[in-house]
C-alpha cells in the first residue's frame, strides 16, 4: 500500500482541525459557526457522504433554534425584558442572518427603548410655561448680542429637551449666519458638549463622541474645556467595535471586517484591531479560494 502523499497528508490534518472547531461549536450550541466548519470540511471532501450528513443535520438544526430564540425573544418583549429579548433576536440573526421577525423586532425593541429615554428625559425637563419665560428672558439677552436672537433660543431649549437631531441642525444655520458672535458660538459648543456628557454617562459613546466633535467645530476657537475627554473616548469607542468584530468574526468574517476597520478609523493605534484586521481578510481569502477550488472539474 502506498503512503499518503505530503498534500494528502496536509488535507487531512486541516480536515480533522476544522472538525474539532465544528464539534467544539455545536456543543457551545453555536450552530452557526458549526455549519460553517462543516461547510468547509465539505468544500475539501466533496466526495465524503458522511461529511455532507453531518452538515445537513447542523443546518437542519439551526430553524428548530431560530424557532426557540424568536419564541423566547417575543416573550421577553411581551415581558418588557427589552435587554433579553434583544440578546434572544440577535441570537436569531447569528444564525440566520436574513430573518426578517427578528430584524422587525430588534427595530421595535430600538423604538421602544427610545420611547423610554424620550419619557424619561420629558419627566426631568422644566415645564413648558418655565421653558417659555426661561426662554423670553434669555431672548432679549440673547437679541443684544445678535439679530436672531430667538432662532437661538428655541434651538438651544429644543437640545436641551431632547430633540439633538433638530438642535443641532437650527444651531449649525446659526453659526453660519452670526460666525463672528464669539460669546453665542461659546454658549452652543457648551449646550452641545452638555448633551455629549449626558449622552457619555449613559453608555452611549459613539453618540457621545459624535456631538463632542460637533461641539468642538461649532465654537469654532481655541482647545475645548472637554477637549480632554475625546481621546480616550476614542479609543473606547474604537474598542466597542474591536469587541463587535470579535463576536462574529468566526461567523460573519465579512462584518467583522467592517467592525474591525471601524475600530481602526477611531484609533488608528488600535494594535488588536489592526492585528485582527489582517486575520480576518486572509481567512476570508482562504475561504473564498476553498470555495474556488470546489468549483474546478
Amino acid at each position: 500500500m502506498s503512503r499518503p502523499s505530503a498534500v494528502d497528508a496536509r488535507k487531512s490534518d486541516v480536515i480533522a482541525n476544522h472538525r474539532k472547531l465544528a464539534e467544539s461549536a455545536k456543543k457551545d450550541g453555536d450552530l452557526a459557526t458549526a455549519a460553517t466548519e462543516w461547510q468547509i470540511i465539505v468544500l475539501l471532501a466533496p466526495d465524503n457522504d458522511s461529511y455532507r450528513r453531518e452538515w445537513s443535520a447542523v443546518r437542519a438544526a439551526i430553524p428548530v433554534q431560530v424557532k426557540e430564540q424568536l419564541h423566547a425573544g417575543s416573550a421577553a418583549m411581551a415581558a418588557g425584558d427589552l435587554d433579553r429579548a434583544n440578546a434572544a433576536m440577535l441570537r436569531v440573526l447569528a444564525l440566520d442572518p436574513n430573518q426578517p421577525e427578528a430584524a422587525a423586532a430588534l427595530r421595535e425593541i430600538d423604538r421602544r427603548r427610545f420611547t423610554r429615554i424620550q419619557a424619561d428625559r420629558a419627566a426631568k425637563v422644566v415645564r413648558i410655561e418655565d421653558k417659555v419665560a426661561i426662554a423670553g428672558t434669555m431672548r432679549a439677552q440673547a437679541a443684544a448680542e445678535s439679530g436672531d436672537g430667538f432662532d437661538l433660543e428655541q434651538a438651544l431649549l429644543m437640545l436641551r429637551a431632547g430633540d439633538a437631531t433638530g438642535g443641532i441642525r437650527d444651531l449649525k444655520a446659526f453659526v453660519d449666519a452670526n460666525p463672528g458672535n464669539r460669546n453665542a458660538r461659546q454658549r452652543i459648543g457648551a449646550a452641545v458638549a452638555e448633551r455629549a456628557r449626558e449622552l457619555e454617562d449613559q453608555g452611549s459613546r459613539e453618540q457621545a463622541l459624535n456631538l463632542y466633535e460637533q461641539a468642538t467645530a461649532l465654537r469654532g476657537d481655541g482647545t475645548p474645556p472637554w477637549a480632554a475627554r475625546m481621546p480616550p473616548l476614542r479609543r473606547a469607542v474604537s474598542q466597542d467595535y474591536f469587541d463587535k468584530g470579535s463576536r462574529v468574526y468566526r461567523t460573519n468574517v465579512a462584518q467583522a471586517i467592517t467592525f474591525f476597520e471601524t475600530s481602526l478609523r477611531y484609533d488608528p493605534a488600535n494594535t488588536q484591531a489592526a492585528i485582527k484586521l489582517q486575520d480576518a481578510k486572509a481567512a476570508r481569502e482562504k475561504l473564498e479560494k476553498i470555495d474556488k477550488d470546489a468549483r474546478k472539474p
